[in-house]
């Protein structure tokens, strides 16, 4: 079982279907009415888009295998990708 936990300045490879995105963590809330809702910042590779996700959804794509923490240089090749 992974226990991967969603952390604020990490990077993420999320897999839907056959598509592969990176997301960033940019920012999250540990208290008030906003608890445990991140923001991030996902790249498919031509745009990005900011979206909340809370917490338990990001551990929910954890259990299923969907999300994998990479690195930032694997990030940058991803959205950067050699000419």
């Amino acid at each position: 079982m992974n226990h991967l936990k969603i952390k604020v300045g990490h990077y993420y490879m999320l897999t839907c279907e056959s598509t592969r995105l990176v997301c960033a963590v940019l920012y999250g809330f540990e208290r008030g009415k906003n608890k445990e809702v991140y923001t991030l910042r996902i790249f498919d590779g031509k745009r990005d888009v900011e979206l909340p996700v809370m917490e338990s959804t990001f551990d929910r794509w954890v259990r299923e295998g969907r999300v994998t923490e990479i690195s930032v240089e694997d990030a940058l090749a991803f959205a950067f990708p050699p000419a």
